[in-house]
């Protein structure tokens, strides 16, 4: 079984078809999703990336830095991409920045959706302390399995739904990965992910929320990733687990060559 990527990146279509059978089941219409909007200041780290139009989200690591998604990234020409920061809109205000280096984990596996983590480089550093901050690290080898995190962005509505224009963020609990596997299976839960959501369904991150950041006690352990649906009912949310990659994040940000 496999499960929706949460970018809405058209590159990516031909991509997630390869990768196995789409999910597409019915999501709570409430939502990133769940959610409510979020306030100047709350997160002061997430950012858009995009083209011309939003597609995923990352999270301000340094003043040139960006942590993301690699399903949102990889094979993508860097020269293309532009990061809005600093903004509640992904379509207006806030600081544009292009990016020069796009650097996608080099074990990423688009049919298993392990090793989901790329960073980017900007052009351009940009302003910390006027609405951008960056955000503390999970520590090597932390891995929560317990406590509530949360998660922002300007995901979908709902399931295939279209983009929030104002950004939004829930809370969620943390999964432990034994939990995580009932749900979706032993192997494919693997060690660098991190699940979170409600039994019950009806908070999660959604499809243009991929990328984006799970924060928990101010520290950032997890990048949106996928997940079946949105919302779902026994399906938690997967995050790219920061923790398992830190030393690889270290490597690549100081201008080192991160291996996969």
């Amino acid at each position: 079984m496999r499960t929706r990527l949460r970018n809405t990146a058209v590159v990516l279509v031909t991509t997630l078809l390869a990768a196995a059978a789409v999910l597409t089941a019915a999501a709570p219409a409430n939502a990133v999703v769940g959610g409510t909007a979020l306030t100047p200041g709350q997160a002061p780290y997430l950012v858009s990336i995009g083209r011309t139009s939003h597609f995923c989200g990352g999270t301000v690591i340094g003043a040139t830095w960006i942590l993301t998604a690699a399903h949102c990234v990889a094979g993508a020409d860097p020269g293309t991409l532009r990061v809005r920061a600093g903004t509640l809109t992904h379509a207006s205000g806030g600081v544009l920045a292009q990016v020069a280096e796009v650097r996608s984990h080099g074990s990423y596996n688009p049919s298993t959706i392990d090793y989901d983590l790329a960073l980017l480089r900007l052009t351009k550093a940009l302003p910390l302390g006027t609405g951008i901050a960056i955000v503390p690290l999970a520590v090597d080898g932390d891995d929560p399995s317990a406590g509530t995190a949360r998660v922002s962005g300007w995901g979908a509505t709902s399931t295939g739904g279209p983009l929030a224009a104002a950004a939004r963020t829930v809370a969620v609990p943390v999964v432990g990965r034994a939990k995580c596997r009932t749900e979706y299976g032993a192997t494919v839960i693997t060690d660098r992910m991190l699940c979170a959501g409600e039994d019950a369904g009806g908070k999660d991150a959604c499809q243009g929320d991929s990328g984006g950041p799970l924060v928990l006690s101010g520290v950032l352990v997890g990048i949106s990733s996928w997940g079946r649906g949105c919302g779902l009912a026994g399906f938690a949310g997967v995050y790219t687990r920061v923790g398992a990659l830190r030393s690889w994040i270290d490597t690549g940000r100081t201008g080192g060559s991160p291996v996969g």
